[in-house]
């Protein structure tokens, strides 16, 4: 790509500056922005979860497993009758299918599992405006938690061009090796999905504003996301896709869709608030929560070795080129590119 195909943390879009509901926490030092711009989606993978689990728990572990444990150890069927030598064949078959079945469904299954339940609730970007860093968490085997410079950060609005009613737009950051020196590139779409491009770009202000100008340029937004799981925050995300056609379309043709598809909505919320609900809160280490204070340390900035030396290898061979165009100026932060030598 070239230098100038994106926003750096200099360019401002507009005069409006408004985060929506993207923001988990202000303060002086920090803000806390979502970090996965499907979390209103989440709740198919835990409807699909509890079935497998009705299915496999619920009716095989306490309908034919634990009866036929105690069957066996009885000597008895059901109505009194001795157990005869298929029930000592078939009982003790049943079970092993059983365990086959869950070994095999957690085994394959695991990694999709992860994407909304038994996993960090939340995906978090946080900006700390004292130590001009970014940081992202995410969970471990996703790269855990990262921190880059500030100034290595570029932004650029993905979808929804001006006036879009319903393709909406989202926020993507992208940290390039060019710019920050980590050997390696990071992206992450921050906020949730917004209506317009238009909004998607008061985010970015809102937080370019917020590191560059401090809080007077950004104040703290009338409402945060919250952290702790809701059960009426879910009802309201599964209910959030109609809001841009509530604003345009028919009001009434809306309500009666709306109603017709209402159980399917109810169990969208619910699936939602368990997913949460199956997560655990998002920790920073402690030396992230403390930075931007006095006499705290900085944080280090992350770099392709602290995934391993093979892991490194293979980050510093896929990064991306970012090329200045002729007459263009240089990179004016001097970061040290992945390979090394100075990118300018």
């Amino acid at each position: 790509m070239t230098a100038d195909d994106h926003l750096r943390t200099d360019s401002s879009v507009g005069t409006i500056a408004d985060p929506g509901a993207a923001l988990f926490s202000y303060d002086e030092r920090y803000i806390d922005v979502q970090g996965a711009w499907q979390e209103d989606r989440r709740g198919i993978i835990t409807f699909a979860f509890i079935g497998a689990m009705y299915l496999l728990q619920y009716m095989a572990l306490f309908g034919n497993v634990v009866p036929g444990i105690k069957d066996m150890m009885s000597g008895f069927a059901p109505l009194g009758r001795p157990l005869t030598a298929e029930g000592y064949i078939f009982i003790p078959l049943f079970i092993l299918m059983w365990i086959v079945a869950n070994v095999v469904f957690f085994r394959f299954a695991w990694r999709w599992l992860r994407l909304e339940i038994f996993v960090q609730r939340r995906i978090v970007v946080r900006f700390n405006r004292i130590t001009k860093q970014v940081h992202l968490n995410r969970p471990a085997y996703a790269g855990g938690v990262v921190t880059f410079p500030w100034e290595a950060t570029i932004a650029d609005m993905v979808g929804g061009d001006g006036g879009s009613r319903n393709q909406g737009g989202t926020l993507l950051l992208a940290w390039p090796s060019h710019y920050s020196g980590a050997g390696f590139d990071d992206l992450c779409i921050v906020g949730g999905a917004v209506e317009n491009r238009q909004q998607a770009e008061a985010l970015w202000e809102y937080i370019r504003r917020y590191m560059e100008e401090g809080p007077d340029a950004a104040p703290r937004p009338a409402r945060l996301r919250a952290l702790f799981p809701w059960p009426w925050d879910s009802v309201r995300s599964t209910l959030s896709f109609l809001v841009p056609p509530w604003r345009t379309d028919d009001k009434g043709l809306l309500l009666t869709f709306a109603l017709i598809l209402s159980p399917l909505l109810l169990l969208h919320s619910i699936c939602h608030w368990l997913s949460l609900l199956l997560c655990w809160p998002t920790w920073w280490p402690k030396i992230i929560r403390s930075a931007g204070l006095p006499g705290a340390p900085v944080p280090r900035l992350t770099v392709a070795e602290d995934f391993g030396a093979d892991v490194a290898g293979k980050l510093r061979a896929s990064v991306v080129t970012v090329v200045e165009k002729s007459g263009g100026h240089a990179n004016p932060h001097n970061a040290i590119d992945s390979t090394g030598g100075d990118s300018k």
